[in-house]
């Protein structure tokens, strides 16, 4: 486990695990970069060990981003966090569904959070398989317990009746219903709702203390670049651009005053170029002889009236 995804106090020290994607699948098949991503139980093992060897830890952070997977491997999870000595808080984000709601249940009492722009979905346990009528049998007996011990795993977490989540799990044919957080916490499968976490833009912090120069903002590069580009058009450069004049400034002390006017702009600032009015295009004439059309000979004398106005 990275150093940046534990947080450490004088008196606390937190760990945080992520789980993400798929349960069950290897995270190497899932993700580009699966350093720091938990999908399979034999993950979430070695990232535990990893926060043992630093010693130990007093709260850990499971960050669940998950539709779901496998059931087997949710359980072991849930089990092996139900196992540890410390305070365990459980955070939904996204889309928390199936069996990734298992691993949220293995939180401390009351530390069952969800954030407010997640979605939450339990229901009943699905199969594919293919047999005779003997094996199909026993594939609808394990789903059944599977169920059941689902339904109680939601009980031992809330403290509500078994019958309360198997009634939410059968919902829509066994498909059950996406719930809102409001919604979650209402049918007792979360305990808090947390605000989404603000984008904090550092950038400039990053750049002062790496003893770099600050990059100009997107805006002024812009319009830097859209003016270098019109002065190149025209074959003038800034420095033979005339001085602007300054604008009215109001003394603090006397904020309320008018504003005095603005001294008279020079004539030969007040040109506006006309409109450009293009004809429609014509067919060339092979008459041997070289001739501009109609659209470069109004380009041509915009062009010329620009350079005209900057020479005055």
């Amino acid at each position: 486990m990275d150093k940046s995804q534990k947080q450490l106090s004088s008196s606390l020290r937190v760990a945080t695990i992520d789980i993400e994607g798929i349960l069950g699948v290897p995270e190497a098949e899932q993700f580009d970069s699966p350093e720091g991503r938990i999908a399979t139980y034999e993950g979430f093992v070695d990232a535990l060990g990893k926060i043992e060897q630093e010693g130990e830890m007093d709260r850990l952070v499971v960050n669940i981003r998950s539709t779901g997977g496998c059931l087997s491997d949710a359980l072991l999870i849930y089990e092996a966090i139900t196992q540890l000595n410390v305070e365990v808080v459980t955070r939904c984000y996204g889309y928390v569904a199936s069996a990734a709601t298992i691993i949220a249940q293995a939180a401390s009492k009351g530390c069952r959070e969800i954030s407010a722009n997640a979605l939450y979905l339990i229901h009943c346990c699905e199969s594919t398989v293919e047999g005779n009528s003997h094996s199909l049998s026993a594939t609808k007996e394990l789903l059944d317990k599977s169920d059941g011990r689902l339904a109680e795993i939601y009980s031992l977490a809330s403290g509500r009746n078994a019958d309360h989540f198997r009634q939410l799990m059968n919902r829509n044919n066994g498909k059950g219903v996406w719930l809102s957080p409001q919604e979650t916490i209402e049918a007792s499968l979360a305990d808090t709702i947390i605000a989404a976490a603000p984008i904090t833009d550092n950038a400039h912090e990053q750049i002062e203390a790496l003893g770099l120069t600050p990059l100009p903002t997107a805006s002024s590069a812009r319009k830097s670049s859209a003016w270098s580009r019109l002065l190149a058009l025209v074959g003038r450069t800034k420095a033979e651009l005339p001085e602007p004049t300054a604008e009215p400034t109001v003394s603090p002390s006397r904020a309320d005053a008018p504003l005095a006017a603005a001294p008279p702009v020079p004539t030969s600032r007040l040109y506006t170029a006309s409109r450009t009015r293009v004809k429609e295009c014509e067919d060339p004439q092979p008459t041997g002889t070289t001739s501009l059309s109609s659209n470069e000979s109004a380009y041509m004398s915009d062009v010329e009236r620009v350079r005209e106005a900057l020479r005055r």
